[in-house]
């Protein structure tokens, strides 16, 4: 950590478009910039500021930030002592093949239109997210985050969402124990979501 208290950490999950940033920063403020993926964060302390679609938006503690893909923002602190936050990077395919996953057929990308969602539920399934990346926790934990945080963001902060499975799907019991007994054999591996369907 430099003296004045800025500083950032990135992690990167193998195999999949899905990257984490954790910083504190209280004098650093980024210029104007995008990203090409679709970026969800939280602010764990203090508020930034930011402007973003010609408007001055302020993400205080525990609340959620969507941003979709090339869309152009800055930031800085909102506070004099500064603010902490974690951002999640997902890939637009990354983020089709999950929705895909979920409802077979078009479930279409979503678009979010408010950068800021006051939303406790939503927040602390990004953290859950960030957290499984930064932890290196098994593939399948990631997956399960991944998915679940996809279908909360879409579900509930997307203006667009994409169209989602009715859930009382009826359940392949025999499926599940094959599931079951290939994860006992292969314990000590990093399984994947897409293997164990198959």
């Amino acid at each position: 950590m430099t003296p004045s208290g800025e500083r950032a950490a990135y992690w990167r999950v193998p195999g999949l478009a899905l990257e984490a940033m954790h910083a504190r920063f209280e004098h650093y403020a980024y210029p104007m910039h995008a990203h090409d993926t679709y970026s969800f964060g939280v602010t764990d302390d203090g508020a930034q500021s930011f402007v973003c679609r010609g408007e001055r938006h302020v993400s205080a503690a525990g609340l959620v930030m969507a941003f979709n893909p090339d869309e152009p923002h800055d930031g800085q602190s909102a506070v004099h002592h500064g603010y902490r936050y974690r951002m999640l990077h997902l890939g637009e395919d990354l983020l089709r093949d999950v929705l895909h996953d979920a409802a077979p057929g078009g479930a279409g990308l979503p678009l979010f239109d408010t950068p800021v969602v006051d939303d406790p539920a939503l927040a602390r399934a990004v953290a859950h997210l960030h957290t499984a990346v930064v932890e290196n926790a098994p593939r399948l934990v990631v997956e399960e985050r991944l998915t679940a945080t996809v279908l909360a963001l879409t579900r509930d902060a997307a203006t667009r969402p994409a169209r989602l499975p009715d859930p009382q799907g009826r359940v392949d019991l025999a499926a599940m124990e094959r599931a079951r007994g290939l994860l006992r054999q292969r314990f000590a591996e990093n399984i994947a979501a897409d293997e164990l369907a198959r």
